[in-house]
């Protein structure tokens, strides 16, 4: 069964579902930066990204991804993307994941926004007991931006899996769960007001 598509929208950041028309601008978004480039996250190069796309529709078909690009909402502009994924509607959890923002806009507004929208949306509308994330070992920026996040650091799954380059990877877990929403959807919130972002969630109907 397919998750619904929508776009998730608020005051600056659009989360859109992923389309085959949004190639050339995840292109110019993976390339800004040349993401693929890192270590510690698989990113698709531009010539693998028709593939990446392709994947993320079949996941999305299957039922268990649902997949964005991270726009910007005044300009339409494709700055990265982002899915909810390992989605288990009989346990009523999934994963965030799959995130990678164009370098020049990391470190912005755009992710704490896109997890406010991804959360609300999850936790609100979808009716999530768990939510949960993993991020390499290695990876402190991420670790730190997820414990910024308000997110619950569970532990290190050793040899998770192997990195593109060969390495063998450990993955730190982190969740949060629908008890603990609430009071994090106020410290999110403050955290975006203190950005000059008014906390918002606009849920739109696409075409699929």
């Amino acid at each position: 069964m397919m998750s619904e598509c929508v776009a998730l929208i608020g005051a600056r950041v659009a989360l859109q579902p992923m389309q085959r028309e949004h190639l050339a601008g995840m292109i110019a978004a993976v390339d800004d930066g040349a993401l693929w480039q890192s270590r510690l996250t698989p990113i698709a190069t531009p010539q693998a990204m028709p593939d990446y796309i392709e994947r993320a529709l079949t996941g999305y078909q299957a039922g268990h991804m649902q997949p964005f690009v991270t726009t910007l909402l005044q300009s339409g502009e494709i700055v990265g993307s982002t899915r909810f994924w390992r989605i288990e509607p009989s346990n009523r959890k999934c994963e965030i994941g799959h995130t990678w923002i164009a370098r020049s806009w990391q470190g912005s507004f755009v992710n704490p926004e896109a997890k406010y929208l991804m959360l609300r949306y999850a936790f609100e509308h979808q009716q999530r007991l768990r939510v949960q994330f993993q991020t390499d070992a290695l990876n402190a920026q991420s670790r730190a931006a997820l414990r910024k996040l308000g997110a619950v650091e569970e532990g290190i799954a050793r040899n998770e899996r192997i990195m593109p380059d060969g390495r063998v990877r450990d993955s730190v877990q982190f969740s949060i769960i629908a008890a603990e929403w609430p009071a994090l959807r106020l410290q999110l919130e403050a955290r975006l007001s203190a950005l000059g972002i008014v906390p918002q969630l606009r849920i739109e109907p696409r075409s699929s």
